[in-house]
């Protein structure tokens, strides 16, 4: 599980990063600092990584956790969504007020677990991942998670979608990176090549 996400010493994690461990069964997963667009494309990436594994119970801890915005909320309900289409349990625990506030405006509140009053979680060691450094990956995690908040409540539709269309837009403007293609063989004649 170190190398997933690009696991780094907690020295070097800085504001906003995650923890990473497993207890017993259960994936155990805590915020530090903003749950923002930096940080949500390697929760996604780590919790599909240890889905993939066969892992199937999540705790998202938000005791550290300082701020969300819409991409990090919108990527905690497509990870609930996901995990339980799979029969497995998603749960947030240690949700502040304002957490729950800002979780309660854009329609995510009722449609994810929490764990209400305090939930000490006590794991081990743990693996720090930081935020992605990736353009594209971002743009992509942005787009994502603001369809799920926009099929979750339908006051997000005119929240978001002039701004989805406009990322549609931008996104579509990058060039696509075809692989390289093949030299064309060329033909034989009486087991020579033939000349151009």
């Amino acid at each position: 599980m170190a190398g997933v996400g690009g696991g780094v010493p907690e020295a070097m994690a800085g504001d906003n990063h995650l923890k990473v461990a497993r207890v017993d069964e259960t994936v155990v997963v805590q915020v530090f600092g903003l749950g923002n667009m930096f940080l949500a494309p390697t929760l996604q990436a780590f919790i599909e990584s240890e889905i993939a594994s066969g892992h199937l119970s999540f705790i998202i801890d938000l005791n550290h956790c300082t701020g969300l915005d819409s991409t990090f909320m919108g990527t905690i309900l497509c990870l609930s969504k996901l995990t339980g289409r799979k029969y497995g349990w998603f749960c947030l625990v240690n949700v502040a007020d304002e957490n729950r506030r800002l979780l309660k405006m854009l329609g995510v509140i009722n449609m994810v677990s929490i764990h209400d009053g305090d939930f000490p979680v006590t794991p081990g060691k743990m693996t720090v991942l930081l935020p992605t450094t990736d353009v594209y990956a971002r743009q992509k995690q942005i787009h994502g998670a603001h369809r799920f908040l926009m099929d979750a409540d339908p006051a997000n539709q005119e929240r978001f979608g002039p701004f989805i269309k406009a990322l549609e837009e931008e996104m579509s403007q990058v060039p696509k990176i075809l692989p390289p293609q093949p030299s064309p063989k060329r033909k034989k004649d009486n087991g020579s090549e033939a000349k151009s």
